[in-house]
């Protein structure tokens, strides 16, 4: 379904600015816009990996699903993202300010392309692979991707600068929206023919995007950013203070974190329901992907075209997203859940771009990592609950079930973030850098 997890790889999250960094010390520094040589190069890299993510969102549940049948099993390989968030999430958030980007950049992309180059060759190898296996690969790719995240996040406005740094979040949320219509396509076709073969195209596009990191020029000569001599204790602290003392952020974050919990609970699922309800093959799960990935692109290029931060656009985008898995659970079928996919991918990009929005212009930017990583652990953390609990109920209720009582959750963060008047929230100024 349209990721909402800021997701749920799926869930990279949109092009999230998070530290004020040194730009490069040339005597003639790069040009730092959206149209420069740099982001061009970010732009693609990162591109190249949200279709890669979204190959791997479709391809993971499948090899679990197909060594155990069991609704169970495949919740609790979804879970893997929401651990390492959990467990490793602060202390990315905190280290993606004190260390150079490019190193980490690549070096997680690295890592990452080798455990999906191994993750490839054992279902490929041997047919009867453990599943320990694979939930131990999602559990490094999660590890691994939200450093790469925070630090991806923190190098932004080392290429982009200033208003640009807008329309660049923008840019790539466009890409995310494309990647979520492209990519699940692309793995259906992938894995009707071998998941082994879906994993390894996972890893060529980590290789890709660590090409492109490479050829961003501002990293080349970017040292480490010059901090005041402060512990990682204080650095997270600082952070966590910072949100906690944002009431309207408070909100926004419940509301977006209930949205989580429902696709999370949902997406999950989506491969078991797929199979013993509507009876879809491989290729035909990848076709319903794409369709709320292209929900999301219309999305996302209507909401370019304005400048303003709504918090009623949140509710409405998560509402929608609701009313659409609430149809899927009452009345199954494969022409419904057309309409549950479409209400999914332009609810989620709805609700989680201005929420990206929000966060970017409450916060200045020096604080938007630990802020980003901070809200993730709400956001992420709720990940094992509900996919576990939702894989429990599937198993022990049906699927149908649980997309109702999913959809329910879902609904009542509506009902409540209304009722405390984030309907009412207008946020059109920028803070400063600094």
């Amino acid at each position: 379904m349209g990721r909402a997890t800021a997701t749920a790889r799926a869930q990279k999250a949109p092009a999230e600015p998070a530290v004020t960094s040194q730009t490069a010390t040339d005597a003639h520094p790069p040009e730092r816009t959206v149209r420069s040589h740099d982001f061009a190069w970010f732009w693609r890299a990162y591109t190249v990996s949200i279709f890669g993510d979204q190959i791997t969102l479709v391809a993971l549940p499948i090899a679990v699903f197909a060594r155990t049948q069991s609704a169970l099993a495949v919740g609790i390989a979804a879970s893997m993202q929401g651990a390492t968030t959990l467990v490793f999430g602060l202390f990315a958030g905190a280290l993606a300010d004190r260390l150079r980007h490019r190193p980490v950049l690549i070096l997680t992309d690295l890592v990452r392309a080798l455990v999906l180059g191994s993750l490839a060759f054992m279902v490929v190898a041997t047919p009867t692979y453990p599943v320990g296996a694979v939930y131990v690969a999602a559990f490094l790719l999660g590890a691994f991707g939200i450093l790469h995240d925070a630090t991806g996040g923190a190098a932004l406005p080392v290429v982009v600068s200033g208003r640009d740094l807008l329309k660049a979040n923008g840019r790539l949320s466009g890409s995310e929206s494309v990647g979520n219509a492209g990519g699940p396509a692309l793995a259906g076709l992938l894995t009707s023919i071998s998941v082994g073969l879906a994993f390894g195209a996972d890893a060529l596009t980590f290789v890709l995007s660590m090409f492109g990191i490479s050829r961003v020029r501002a990293f080349r000569s970017q040292k480490a950013p010059q901090r005041h001599p402060t512990t990682m204790r204080s650095d997270i602290r600082e952070g966590l203070a910072a949100v906690w003392a944002d009431r309207p952020v408070m909100k926004a974050v419940t509301l977006i974190a209930a949205m989580n919990m429902m696709a999370v609970a949902v997406e999950a699922q989506f491969i078991p329901y797929a199979k013993t309800v509507l009876h879809l093959s491989d290729f035909g799960i990848g076709v319903y992907f794409a369709i709320g990935g292209a929900a999301g692109v219309l999305t996302a290029i209507a909401l370019g075209r304005s400048d303003h931060t709504r918090g009623d656009a949140m509710i409405l985008g998560a509402a929608v997203f609701a009313l659409g898995v609430l149809l899927a659970g009452i009345w199954p079928s494969r022409a419904i859940v057309v309409v549950t996919y479409i209400a999914a991918g332009a609810g989620s990009v709805l609700a989680v771009t201005h929420w990206s929005s929000l966060r970017q212009r409450r916060f200045p930017v020096r604080l938007l990592g630990r802020v980003t990583v901070a809200t993730r652990m709400v956001l992420f953390g709720v990940i094992p609950v509900a996919a576990v609990a939702g894989g429990a109920l599937a198993r022990s209720e049906g699927s149908q079930a649980l997309f109702v009582v999913a959809a329910c959750v879902g609904l009542a963060g509506c009902a409540w973030a209304f009722a405390v008047g984030l309907g009412s929230l207008r946020v059109d100024d920028v803070v400063q850098e600094g």
